[in-house]
């Protein structure tokens, strides 16, 4: 896998929860694989695309990381650190949502980051926001290398969703492809057991003026429907009896 030009991603986000209920849904996603501290190579080749001001499509730097500005690729570099022993010296990419007509909410951003090989990235950040609470949490981590492509494991930190507690294990892999975007995360019980599994599986087309107009023309609301489809399915999740737990702000509060 290659850093490559900057390119969109289109596919689809399977869920599927095992426990206590058996429940899925899918929905289409469209994200675009950017340099972080260079999305003007993306949106430049479009005028309904922008990095600097209000347009149907927008990356806006504020969205991302834990500084509202400066190199995202500091510190995508600056995190993975620790965890690898070494700051990477080579290209990082983002696979991320843009803001659509001023709106944006990204489940999950996924930084990769290059060393001395740019065949096989060496770590990634994976930036989780939460629902409902829209909190923002980064988990760097070493990417081994597999049979079919990356993966990791790593501790449950940040409370994601109303109806999963933190005691959990993340396992995350990811295919080894210049055409596809993939990666798969499961929510992995102290038993050993997956609970959740989360599947992303988009095609990665070198970004181009009608790609990019494709975008902003068929999928013109596509964070809202991902934010949309997100709450509706909570919803359900409520309806099949799924027990529901508390931020823990409130349980530390009660």
């Amino acid at each position: 896998m290659k850093p490559g030009p900057p390119a969109i991603c289109t596919g689809t986000v399977v869920h599927r929860r095992t426990q206590p209920q058996v429940h899925q849904f899918r929905y289409p996603i469209q994200h675009v694989w950017v340099d972080p501290d260079e999305p003007e190579k993306l949106t430049g080749q479009h005028p309904l695309w922008s990095a600097r001001g209000f347009s149907p499509a927008r990356f806006r730097r504020s969205d991302y990381g834990i500084a509202s500005n400066g190199s995202l690729g500091s510190e995508v570099k600056s995190d993975l650190k620790p965890v690898l022993g070494f700051e990477p010296g080579g290209e990082v990419r983002m696979v991320t949502q843009v803001r659509r007509w001023g709106w944006l909410f990204n489940p999950i951003t996924l930084f990769l980051a290059w060393h001395d090989d740019e065949s096989n990235p060496v770590g990634a950040v994976l930036e989780v926001t939460n629902t409902p609470w829209k909190e923002r949490h980064r988990y760097p981590i070493a990417l081994s290398k597999s049979q079919s492509g990356y993966q990791a494991s790593f501790q449950k930190v940040l409370h994601v969703s109303p109806f999963l507690g933190e005691d959990f294990v993340y396992e995350f892999s990811m295919i080894d492809s210049d055409s596809e975007a993939f990666y798969k995360i499961d929510v992995v019980a102290p038993t050993g057991e997956s609970i959740v599994r989360t599947t992303a599986r988009m095609q990665r087309e070198t970004a181009s003026r009608k790609l990019l107009s494709d975008a902003v023309r068929k999928k013109p609301f596509s964070t809202r429907q991902v934010s949309a489809g997100i709450h509706s399915q909570a919803a359900r999740l409520l309806s099949k009896r799924v027990p529901f737990v508390s931020h823990p702000a409130k349980r530390e509060a009660a």
